[in-house]
This record gives structure tokens, sequence and C-alpha cells, in this order.
């Protein structure tokens, strides 16, 4: 009789068989910075928040993990079809319906919570629908142009990004109609970029199964066009607007300092910004900024009012910890090849 896996290395395959490491920081992180930011705004300690907020954390992720899974399942023939790896190859339909169900029966439970709560139960249970919609045949969205676009944008998104929105609101017992009109717009271009990038991404092995994806409709020089010169100023305009309406010089200087740190790795390594268009040796445009600086710039501002707000840092970098270290690793070699520099010009 074969020993059981360690409790580490099934953790490690069901975070990989639902995709975690695509969407756990990409996703979720700039969800709970736009609460950050949010409370910043109308003037509540993010601390006092944080029993909703880890809720809505546990509550999106179980419906990450069950998209992941969905589209493996209903994109399983036409994976093997293009040559595309799928991570229900190998797993016996019990473990799969065991996997839907760790992700369905957290969603159920986060749904019971907010029963009484129409505004956040739409927000929450409009992003299954989406996706469910978007992966699931007869409707299945994702082949269905620019329908598929949307949907990927609004349930990965669009509606956490607002569902975020309205939890701060309901304990503030305030709305601010501006920002929510702009972190609507931001949430939906990015969301909009991020699912172009992925369809540009996989043009070749959509165009073996003949899948009529948004992407596969139209000219990949129309679809690079309309990343960089729609969507991307969309997006931009509607999160400068976002910072400007927020007031916190915290989170224009972090911006300016990714610009920096974004020049220095162009300059020096060669790294590639991409808006929709992926690269080898490339950077989303940022893409890092609303992960990392986005959540810290408001954490530390709105630690000034409510200092133990300053307690979120940690806990924040300890869930999402991919960018920070990356970022730190990066600057730490800025700076020492900054010293060296100044150690030469005195020593001449």
């Amino acid at each position: 009789m074969k020993n059981p896996l360690p409790t580490r290395s099934r953790g490690a395959e069901v975070s990989r068989t639902v995709r975690a490491a695509e969407w756990w920081e990409f996703k979720l992180s700039p969800v709970l910075a736009t609460a950050y930011a949010t409370a910043f705004l109308l003037k509540i300690s993010v601390v006092s928040l944080l029993p909703s907020l880890l809720l809505a954390l546990a509550a999106l992720a179980a419906c990450a993990a069950y998209v992941s899974v969905v589209n493996d399942l209903t994109d399983f023939k036409d994976d093997l079809a293009s040559g595309k790896a799928n991570r229900l190859v190998g797993k016996s339909r019990a473990s799969v319906a065991a996997l839907l169900a760790c992700c369905v029966l957290p969603g159920a439970a986060a749904a019971i919570r907010w029963r009484g709560e129409p505004l956040l139960l739409s927000l929450y249970l409009a992003s299954w629908v989406v996706f469910t919609l978007y992966s699931l045949p007869p409707v299945r969205l994702k082949g269905r142009g620019v329908f598929g676009l949307l949907a990927d944008a609004s349930g990965a998104h669009l509606f956490p990004t607002l569902l975020a929105v309205a939890l701060v609101y309901r304990r503030a017992g305030a709305a601010d109609a501006l920002w929510l009109v702009a972190a609507a717009a931001w949430s939906l271009s990015f969301g909009v970029r991020g699912i172009l990038w992925h369809q540009l991404g996989d043009l070749r092995n959509d165009e073996k199964i003949d899948l009529r994806t948004f992407a596969r409709r139209h000219k990949v020089a129309w679809l690079n066009r309309l990343g960089n010169f729609v969507v991307f100023p969309a997006e931009a305009a509607s999160f400068c607007l976002m910072l400007y309406h927020a007031g916190s010089p915290v989170a224009v200087a972090l911006l300016c300092y990714y610009a920096l740190l974004t020049y220095l790795r162009k300059r020096l390594w060669g790294v590639n910004l991409v808006v929709v268009m992926p690269r080898e040796r490339s950077h989303i445009v940022m893409q890092e900024y609303y992960e990392l600086f986005f959540p810290l710039a408001f954490l530390l501002s709105s630690s000034w009012r409510y200092p133990l707000d300053a307690l979120v840092v940690a806990p924040q970098l300890l869930l999402f910890p991919r960018r920070a270290a990356q970022s730190a690793k990066d600057t730490r070699v800025f700076v020492d090849a900054f010293k060296l520099i100044l150690m030469r010009i005195g020593g001449r």
C-alpha cells in the first residue's frame, strides 16, 4: 500500500490543479487594494474591515478556483486536440467532483452569509454566473467573440472590485458615486486587457481547434491597436482619476518609484513592457503596481490616521509574496550597482 502524499505535496497538487499561481496575486491583490483605497477615501480603518475582507478573499478564491476547474473540465478535449496542457489529465471523475465541491461549498457558505444583503450577494453571484456561462455549453461565451471578452473581464475583475467597494460602503454607511464609476471603469478595462493578453497568447492553440474567441475574430495588428490606444488609455485615465480622488501622496510616490524601477529594468536588462501583446522577457504594464504598490500605498496612507492599520502590511505581503520578493530583489541589485558606481567615482 502506497504512503499517502505529505500534506504539503497534496496542497501543492491542489494549488496546481486549480491554477492558483495564475490568479491568486494577479486578481485578488488588486481587489483588496481597491478596498483599502475605498476605506482611505471614506476615512474608515482597514482593521475594522478585516472580517469582511477576509470573508470576501476566501469567497473570491473559491470562485476563482471553480473557474479554473470548470475551464479545464470543459476544455479537456480541446486542450488534448491542440496540445495544450490540461491539469485534469489523469484525474478521476471522483477527484474532479471533489475539487468542484471544495470550490462550491465555500462559495455557497459566503452566499448564505450575504443572503440578507442583496447588493453584495448579487455582485458575488454574478462572477459565478458569468464564468459558468463563459465555459459551459450550450452558451459557452468563450467562443462567442466580444461576449466572452466582456464575461471574463467582468467575472474576474469588475464584479469582485465592485464587491470590495460595496463592502466598504456598507461599513461606512455612505457611498461616493465618482469613486464607484472610476473603479468600475478601471477594473473592466484592466479585465479586458488581461483577457486580450491571454487570448493572444493562446492564438495558435485556438486556431488548431477553430475556437472563435475575440482574438481569433480580428487581426493581431488591430487587437494591438485596440489595447494600446483604447483599452489601456481608458484603464490609465480611470485609475489616475481614482488616485486623484483618493488624494494619497504615498500612492503617487510609489507610482513614481514603480516607473523608475520599470525604466531601469528596460534600460539595463532589456525587459520589454507589454500592454496586450505577449512577448519574451516582458512585464505587463502596471501589473506590478496593481499587485504590490497599490495595496501598500493605501495601507501606509491609512496608517497615518489609524496606526493599527500598519499591522495589515505584513499579512498583505505574506499573502501575496511573489511580486514583493521580486521587486525587493531587483531594487537591491540596482542599489548595489549604484553604490558601486559611486565608489568608482569617489576613487578617481
